[in-house]
């Protein structure tokens, strides 16, 4: 009895010590982290998902998926819990998307955030995260009209690639050779007038530059004529008081030879006769200048040869 009694201690002290061990491993492993749960709402399926999938926020994991199943209300919907830190920034922007671990082909549920210069506001307990296809999604969803569109594509090329259409890019081909060579030739022939260009240019430039100083010269003389203009202006009329003067002399001294001598004695008539020579050679004088002026300024001129004299005959002849 007493070996049985001692059987039944020992039995009941390993089963006490398991107990013990189980609890103290369970209370280290244990998570005590304080949790918020949220819905992610899929329109289309969930490949690779499984439950305690990692959730993670911006590459942190911060949670791990607690249920997949389809919406009661509306069944093509796929409604995935999760169970994310209370301290996860998830805000009322945040969608979520599906990540491969790895080449396992399983997936992850990845969190991200649509608004990132707004300021933060979180999302309350139990709101629902929309799902966005990833890029590979979408390249699936655009597949069949991907080759459709390249189907389409490869039926064009091959209609662009008929040997009518290889013959005629021939042709263009040739054409554009041959338009290249013209094009070399004549810049060929060109290149002399080119090297010759400068030198014209600055020969252009020398003939500007004397243009310019003629065109000064000719303004120069431009002023003085209009001065010489001007001058012998004022020296015609100076001819034209002197005529008059010359004129009213005339008329002064037979007027003054009627007053003083009317019908004289032949005494005085030489005296008359005088004054009366000089009014003529001063009227004269006035003649000549009226009819030449210049000659105020070179001199009198050379008299026509009379008869009798060198020259005469030529000029008659003329």
């Amino acid at each position: 009895m007493e070996n049985k009694a001692h059987a039944l201690v020992a039995g009941l002290f390993l089963l006490l010590l398991g107990l013990g061990l189980a609890a103290s491993v369970a209370w280290f492993q244990g998570d005590r982290t304080e949790r918020v749960h949220y819905t992610v709402v899929a329109r289309g399926g969930v490949p690779g998902l499984n439950l305690k999938a990692p959730v993670k926020l911006r590459g942190v994991e911060v949670g791990w998926v607690e249920s997949i199943g389809f919406d009661p209300k509306d069944p093509r919907q796929i409604l995935v819990g999760i169970a994310v830190d209370a301290a996860a920034p998830v805000s009322t922007s945040s969608y979520a998307q599906l990540g491969l671990q790895g080449v396992t082909g399983l997936s992850f549920v990845g969190l991200e955030e649509a608004d990132t210069q707004s300021p933060l506001k979180r999302a309350e307990p139990g709101a629902r995260l929309a799902l966005h296809p990833t890029l590979l999604d979408r390249l699936a969803e655009s597949g069949p009209g991907l080759v459709t569109g390249f189907a389409e594509t490869a039926v064009r090329i091959n209609a662009l690639l008929s040997e009518d259409n290889r013959a005629q890019l021939a042709r263009t081909l040739a054409g554009l050779q041959q338009a290249a060579t013209d094009t070399s030739q004549l810049m060929a022939a060109l290149q002399p007038g080119a090297r010759q260009l400068p030198v014209l240019l600055k020969d252009a430039d020398a003939t500007a530059l004397r243009a310019q100083a003629a065109l000064t010269r000719i303004e120069a003389l431009a002023v003085d004529g209009q001065q010489l203009a001007q001058e012998l202006k004022t020296r015609a009329k100076a001819l034209d008081d002197l005529q008059a003067a010359a004129a009213q002399v005339q008329a002064t001294s037979r007027n003054l030879e009627l007053a003083l001598v009317g019908e004289t004695s032949p005494r005085t008539r030489p005296v008359l006769a005088d004054v009366s020579a000089a009014s003529r050679s001063i009227e004269r004088a006035a003649d000549a200048l009226g009819e030449q002026p210049q000659s105020l300024i070179f001199g009198r001129g050379a008299q026509p040869p009379g008869p009798g004299e060198a020259g005469f005959a030529d000029r008659i002849k003329k």
